[in-house]
């Protein structure tokens, strides 16, 4: 395993070293416009390439040695390569996407078509009970668990998504949730390619040379639903407050703007320039968007995996981020 590890270490770097030439090649470039996209000038798509061939790489890593199970992810070998088929799939629409610009209700049929598949080759990951840490009652919802189980992973993914408009936010919020997991001993091996693959990818970001991409957007964001869900139903660490906070700011955002859009008469899945980080972008450099973003992401989390208190926490974290919409939405 250690040397798997040095091994990716060399592919980033090499990565990193000919990220030129392996940008001409896959020519998947982000250009920038008028309607929401704030950059000015062209910037190569292909951060989800980066992430997902050290991922793919440890899972090959797994099949030839058959040590599958040690990730603690996986009850069996059918398990493992649905979520080594699966995760790809969501990368493949990913780079279609960021190549071809696929309709915005395609890619909502297609993922509802794949998360049922996934369900239905993989029925641990349906949620059937709901459990909160602040009390001992159990709400069982075995009677919608599949439609409750899509819903989820969409909102995640979606929420995810809508994070990624600006440098190193959604790799910020992607390392403190791998972060958690690795803290909370979840599928450590998997964290750790995450976490390492990430911390190339910011210097990438950092130097406006590569973005996410919906490739590696859809990619972090159903691997972080897959493993909230697994870490719920197998382990019972999370509690279902608990996941909530983790993914309440990216999933608070996606509500306000499609109940705006709505309102607007507009497809709920149009483009704007209504984001969080749009609106603070407003008022502020990138800089202190990302800390305020940031904070109000990392502070409540970090105060409830150490201490507790989520539901508290998610109720001053919603005052706050009402506050911030309310001072700054008007502001031109």
């Amino acid at each position: 395993m250690y040397l798997f590890f040095a091994f990716t270490f060399i592919y980033n770097f090499f990565f990193l070293y000919f990220f030129k030439k392996i940008s001409k090649i896959l020519n998947i470039f982000d250009a920038p416009n008028q309607k929401r996209k704030i950059h000015k000038n062209k910037i190569a798509n292909i951060g989800g390439v980066l992430i997902y061939f050290n991922f793919f790489f440890i899972l090959l890593f797994y099949v030839f040695t058959k040590d599958f199970l040690l990730i603690k992810l996986f009850v069996n070998e059918k398990e493992f390569l649905g979520f080594i088929f699966f995760s790809s799939m969501f990368f493949i629409i990913g780079i279609l996407d960021d190549k071809y610009d696929i309709n915005a209700n395609y890619k909502f049929l297609f993922f509802c078509c794949l998360i049922y598949l996934l369900l239905s080759f993989d029925n641990s990951l349906l949620i059937k009970n709901i459990n909160f840490s602040f009390t001992n009652s159990v709400i069982n919802i075995h009677s919608i668990s599949i439609f409750f189980t899509i819903i989820a992973f969409l909102l995640f993914i979606n929420a995810f998504n809508m994070l990624d408009g600006i440098n190193l936010l959604a790799c910020f919020y992607s390392l403190f949730l791998f972060s958690v997991f690795f803290i909370k001993n979840i599928y450590s091996p998997l964290c750790i390619i995450f976490l390492i693959s990430l911390l190339f990818f910011c210097f990438l970001n950092f130097k406006n040379m590569c973005f996410l991409g919906n490739s590696g957007s859809y990619l972090i964001a159903f691997i972080i639903s897959y493993f909230s869900i697994k870490s719920v139903n197998n382990f019972n660490i999370f509690k279902a407050d608990e996941i909530f906070l983790l993914m309440f700011i990216p999933g608070l955002d996606l509500l306000r703007l499609t109940i705006y859009r709505i309102l607007k008469k507009r497809n709920p899945f149009s483009a704007d320039r209504k984001h969080l980080h749009h609106i603070l972008l407003k008022k502020f450099k990138i800089k202190k968007t990302l800390f305020i973003i940031l904070s109000l992401i990392i502070l409540p989390n970090s105060i409830s995996l150490f201490f507790g208190y989520s539901i508290y926490l998610i109720f001053f974290t919603l005052i706050f981020y009402i506050i911030i919409i309310y001072k700054y939405y008007r502001i031109n």
